[in-house]
């Protein structure tokens, strides 16, 4: 991290009007010593020649980009340490996290005001030394926030699944002790407890709700008897339909992994080297 003051800086960019543009702000305005170079590969001669306290860094160049650049640097133990800002047009969260991600200080967005570059570049620079606590907690939540990210697809995946586990179950139910309930008491569970650490409010309360339905069903506290059972089994499926109606809800943005739909035919795995088919019902 960044102790002292900015007293020289390498600027990285394939544009040799921005080059200069980028230079003479610097130079003039904050009156820094500033190197320029034109690709990734000379930077890294550059910075084992001059060592700059910063490097300012364009992501999108021929050859060796930003942050292939930023990667060789951290793999040399003379530049390992030599702070790095990216200047770029790519400046969507995910696309910032990434650059963070691989150890940059922070991105400055393009197209940018050469008056206020020294601003922003000071900016950066002073805001990773004043509470370093701070900026380690800050990563560490990005870091949580990337594996929950990273793992909200799985989940969803894994929930269609369920949901069509569910439902087999029911059907079983038909025709055998109720006690198979369990296992679907086990799965609502899980769904529920991970829908809501994942944010999907909805899935968990649908789940949540089933598991509550199956818990006073073997619980005993409702009478037997056929006319019942109908309408439990009934009481059921319309929850796990539901379900399923709130895990479609959930994958209907771009990228999901599909959905699961009452008209088809699914199968489950309802044991090691079986499955069944679960008809959905209208």
């Amino acid at each position: 991290m960044p102790t002292r003051n900015i007293e020289s800086i390498l600027y990285v960019d394939d544009d040799p009007d921005i080059c200069e543009v980028v230079r003479t702000a610097l130079c003039l305005i904050a009156g820094l010593e500033v190197h320029t170079a034109g690709s990734g590969e000379q930077a890294i001669d550059l910075a084992y020649e001059l060592r700059p306290d910063l490097v300012l860094m364009d992501v999108i160049m021929p050859g060796l980009d930003g942050p292939s650049t930023l990667k060789r640097m951290r793999g040399h133990a003379l530049l390992a340490n030599i702070p790095v800002i990216f200047l770029t047009a790519k400046v969507l969260p995910a696309e910032i996290f990434h650059f963070l991600q691989l150890g940059a200080l922070g991105v400055i967005s393009k197209p940018f005001d050469p008056l206020k570059l020294c601003d922003d570049l000071f900016a950066l620079w002073n805001q990773s030394g004043i509470d370093e606590e701070t900026r380690v907690i800050h990563a560490a939540q990005c870091k949580v926030r990337a594996v929950v990210g990273s793992l909200t697809g799985g989940f969803l995946e894994r929930t269609k699944l369920d949901v069509i586990r569910l439902r087999a179950i029911i059907e079983r139910a038909h025709h055998e002790d109720q006690s198979v309930l369990e296992e679907a008491s086990h799965i609502a569970h899980s769904i529920y407890g991970a829908g809501a650490m994942f944010g999907f409010a909805e899935v968990s309360a649908a789940a949540g709700g089933i598991e509550s339905l199956i818990a006073r069903v073997m619980a005993g506290t409702e009478g037997r008897g056929s006319v019942f059972e109908s309408s439990l089994l009934k009481q059921l499926a319309d929850s796990a339909d539901q379900l399923a109606r709130q895990v479609n809800a959930s994958e209907a943005a771009p990228g999901g992994v599909g959905m699961l739909t009452k008209s088809s035919t699914r199968a489950c795995a309802c044991g090691e080297g079986s499955f069944l088919p679960v008809p959905w019902g209208g």
